[in-house]
C-alpha cells in the first residue's frame, strides 16, 4: 500500500484494497473479556446455546481490528489529523478463525476553506469474510487529513 502523501491524491469514487487478517479465537476472548463481556464473545460453550450458535467476535473488536489493520500499512501516516465520526453498520458475526478482507471506497473529498492546509474525506470501508464473500462490517468514515 502506497502511503498518501496528500488529501489532494484522493477523488471520490477511488478504491483501495488492504489485503486481509485473520480474527483469532485467542483475541476475540480477549478484547471480548475487557470491553464486551457478553456470553456470545467470551464463552464458546455458552455461546452455542444463543441466537449464533457459537462464539463470534464483538462487533467494536472488528471495528478495531480494521482500523489497526488500515492504519499499520501506513496508508495515512503522514496525512492523518484524526476524525470526526464514524457511521458503523454489522451486517454478519465474525468468527473464530475468519479472515477478514478490506477495501475502502472514497465518498466524498473537500479541501477546508477556512484552513487551505487540510482537508476533510469521507471514505467507507468495507469488511468480507473470504470464505463466502458476505460483508462483515461497513464503516463510514469522515477524516481529516493535511494537503
Amino acid at each position: 500500500m502506497r502511503p498518501l502523501n496528500s488529501l489532494d491524491e484522493l477523488s471520490v469514487g477511488q478504491e483501495f484494497d488492504f489485503g486481509a487478517f485473520t480474527m483469532e479465537e485467542e483475541a476475540i476472548l480477549d478484547f471480548a473479556r475487557r470491553w464486551d463481556p457478553q456470553p456470545f464473545h467470551t464463552d464458546p460453550e455458552r455461546a452455542r446455546s444463543t441466537i449464533f450458535g457459537g462464539l463470534i467476535a464483538s462487533g467494536l473488536h472488528t471495528q478495531a481490528a480494521i482500523f489497526g489493520h488500515i492504519i499499520r500499512t501506513g496508508w495515512v501516516e503522514k496525512v492523518s489529523l484524526g476524525g470526526t465520526e464514524q457511521v458503523v453498520r454489522w451486517l454478519a458475526p465474525v468468527r473464530p478463525g475468519d479472515e477478514i478482507a478490506v477495501t475502502a471506497r472514497v465518498e466524498e473529498v473537500a479541501p477546508s476553506r477556512s484552513k487551505p492546509d487540510r482537508g476533510v474525506a469521507k471514505i467507507r470501508y468495507t469488511g468480507r469474510r473470504t470464505a463466502d464473500g458476505a460483508v462483515v462490517i461497513e464503516i463510514l468514515g469522515t477524516h481529516f487529513f493535511r494537503r
